[in-house]
């Protein structure tokens, strides 16, 4: 493919410049879910059950913005194009970024029936740019590093919603505590990984961390 092409070609240039080549020339294969994006790095630590597995992720830097006093739906509207605003030049280098995969939010539960569910939207920072992504001009838009997690992840297929979303993570620690595997749960992430006008092959996860 161009991407592999253009990978190599970086790397075989690099090599005769400098003789290793740098990070950002370093290509993995990524998942088919990820649809030719960047996509954040992660291994298969195990399988545990159909659709649910122990994946370790490597560290990485993501874009993202916090919501509150919303919905699910609006917080992931209202996030999208904060971020979207961002690689689309809202940032101190004037730079158009291209999208990633996937979208995240991450989901935590007020803490009582008249508490307000708080919401966070990010973005994953393209590979070349992840050791200098350009700062977000927007006050509501931080970059956001994340250190090496480990993430149970039940994996899902067709369009979503908040209440299947919700479903889901309470499936996944229900598996979690019958199989007695020790987790953190004071939030969990939704990741999708598909536009709005993909029709077929759509796949969401839920993620929960692994202790």
């Amino acid at each position: 493919t161009l991407r592999m092409m253009a990978g190599a070609l970086c790397t075989v240039l690099t090599l005769l410049a400098l003789g290793k080549a740098p990070e950002q020339c370093l290509t993995r294969d990524s998942p088919w879910f990820c649809h030719d994006l960047d996509c954040p790095h992660y291994e298969v630590v195990t399988d545990i059950v159909d659709d649910v597995e122990l994946r370790a992720y490597d560290a990485g830097m993501w874009v993202s913005t916090n919501l509150t006093g919303m919905d699910y739906d609006e917080a992931v509207r209202t996030g999208f194009m904060r971020l979207f605003s961002y690689i689309s030049g809202a940032n101190q280098e004037r730079q158009r970024i291209e999208m990633t995969a996937p979208v995240r939010v991450d989901m935590t539960p007020g803490a009582g029936p008249f508490c307000e569910d708080h919401f966070q939207v990010s973005f994953y920072v393209p590979n070349h740019l992840q050791d200098d992504p350009p700062l977000p001009l927007s006050k509501d838009v931080f970059l956001d590093p994340a250190p090496a997690t480990s993430y149970y992840v039940l994996s899902y297929g067709g369009r979503t919603n908040e209440k299947e979303i919700v479903d889901k993570a309470t499936d996944l620690v229900q598996l979690l505590n019958d199989a007695d595997l020790p987790y953190e749960f004071t939030s969990f992430y939704h990741a999708g990984y598909d536009s709005p006008f993909r029709l077929f092959n759509r796949h969401n996860e839920v993620w929960i961390k692994a202790l």
